[in-house]
């Protein structure tokens, strides 16, 4: 691994292990050597991590970017907290049970919540009609839909009036968007239906949240980085935020559940490289799920591979949303995704297969133009891209690599 790639990780693991009070907890072993700093800083930022480089930095030409990329996040923390609760304040207030996903959740496991970078606000809506509900409550009070291909939620845009400052709510109806492998949505439907995931509490800024409970959570967050990962990859954050929840949760989440659930969804060498991953690099403790173990090579060429994509991802605006892992990729593979997307673009029509020639005629139409006009690239070079990024499949052994 690259120094540059050892020195940082160094860094990332330290403040996932630190107290609240970073400073006292520089470890004087980390040095950073003059001709990393910059790339160091470049890292810092593509991953949103500046708050943890920070005392380490002074002294250099970056300290001044970093310290306000730092107050930035700190600012933009306390701006998500407050859309959050308003949000899931007017909700409550037409009795509509919610659940809070990721965002102030797990920002709460860091030893400073506020030094953990937070996009949009993400809120889980398990009863139907609740949700059709939530729906007319937040237009009536000026939260806008966006137009967005999703098919597990609606994306709203809510602007404050004194300040002018736009907020994204994701408002799910289903935790995580769909799979071509059909066993993995099962168990993701039977697992968060309705009546299944339970609740608990969790009291933020002295307001308290809805939240899934800690072995559903802890499920949740695999498939939200398997996602991540089989679209355009994630940064360190995610593995950050695993690594915090288990390290504060573990005693209580049912492993064994975990491990049924993965199994059963063909992701389990997703879960152990992972698990392994956050145990070398980002100080997991030992003692949780022990038994879990993955190559340690594999592991390294895993990171690697994470600190290169960045913040979820650098080839969002090129890549194709991937549904599953292939084999290999060729017309075939490309029809069937092309299916799948058509799915998820006509979620109703689907079900009618006397409409599905015209579906896929229409979906195709609108994968050039996306191609062209959203993409910016060329039919060939988003196809080289899908084969590239599906390639990163067969590292973990996603869904078998089978194409059922």
């Amino acid at each position: 691994m690259e120094s540059v790639y050892t020195t940082y990780l160094s860094v990332i693991r330290q403040a996932c292990c630190s107290s609240a009070d970073a400073d006292a907890n520089i470890d004087t072993a980390i040095t950073i050597r003059p001709e990393e700093v910059h790339a160091l800083a470049v890292l810092s930022q593509e991953h949103r991590t500046a708050p943890f480089l920070l005392p380490f930095f002074h002294g250099t030409d970056c300290y001044a970017s970093l310290r306000q990329q730092t107050k930035n996040m700190m600012l933009n923390y306390y701006q998500i907290e407050h859309f959050t609760h308003t949000t899931v304040s007017l909700l409550e207030k037409e009795h509509i049970s919610c659940y809070l996903l990721k965002g102030l959740s797990l920002a709460d496991c860091y030893p400073v919540p506020e030094y953990r970078k937070l996009g949009d606000l993400d809120l889980y809506i398990s009863d139907k009609e609740d949700f059709d509900r939530a729906k007319c409550i937040l237009a009536s009070h000026g939260y806008l839909e966006e137009e967005e291909l999703s098919d597990h939620h609606i994306t709203y845009q809510y602007r404050f009036s004194k300040t002018g400052r736009s907020f994204l709510l994701e408002l799910h109806y289903r935790v995580i968007g769909l799979y071509q492998y059909s066993r993995a949505n099962e168990i993701v439907d039977e697992v968060f239906s309705a009546n299944r995931p339970g609740h608990c509490h969790q009291t933020i800024c002295g307001y308290s949240y809805t939240v899934l409970p800690p072995t559903e959570y802890a499920f949740y967050q695999i498939h939200h980085m398997l996602k991540h990962y089989l679209y355009s990859g994630f940064g360190i954050r995610l593995l950050c935020d695993f690594t915090l929840y288990l390290n504060r949760h573990a005693g209580e989440i049912d492993f064994d559940r975990i491990h049924t659930w993965c199994r059963e969804s063909r992701i389990l060498h997703l879960y152990e490289i992972i698990l392994e991953s956050c145990r070398i690099y980002l100080g997991l403790s030992d003692t949780i799920d022990p038994e879990i173990h993955y190559s340690h090579a594999d592991c390294e060429q895993f990171v690697q591979q994470i600190l290169k994509d960045g913040d979820m991802g650098t080839d969002t605006s090129s890549s194709l949303v991937g549904s599953s892992s292939y084999q290999k990729v060729n017309f075939a593979s490309c029809l069937k995704e092309g299916h799948t997307q058509m799915k998820v673009r006509f979620p109703k029509a689907c079900h009618y297969p006397v409409l599905w020639p015209f579906l896929w005629g229409v979906t195709f139409f609108c994968f050039l133009k996306n191609t062209y006009t959203v993409r910016n690239t060329t039919f060939l070079q988003t196809l080289r891209d899908f084969k590239k990024s599906n390639q990163k499949t067969h590292l973990i052994k996603i869904f078998e690599n089978s194409e059922r």
